[in-house]
């Protein structure tokens, strides 16, 4: 089994996003080796930084995981 991302992982992040689904971004985040930055992104969240900021965020750094998968494998 090839353990790169394909489309459809790429496609659930714009899912996601588009749904603003937080929860579901941290979680991608977090399976990608990213439990770390998912817990900044929380912190985030609690000093008062706008949702839809963090939630940009934690988009681009789970498409950029996802990116970083298809070249190193």
């Amino acid at each position: 089994m090839d353990p790169r991302p394909g489309a459809a992982e790429f496609e659930a992040v714009e899912a996601a996003a588009a749904r603003r689904d937080l929860g579901a971004l941290l979680g991608m985040l977090t399976a990608l080796g990213g439990a770390e930055e998912a817990e900044v992104a929380r912190d985030a969240l609690r000093g008062g930084v706008a949702g839809e900021v963090v939630l940009g965020e934690v988009a681009r750094e789970v498409t950029r995981r996802l990116e970083f998968q298809l070249r190193e494998r």
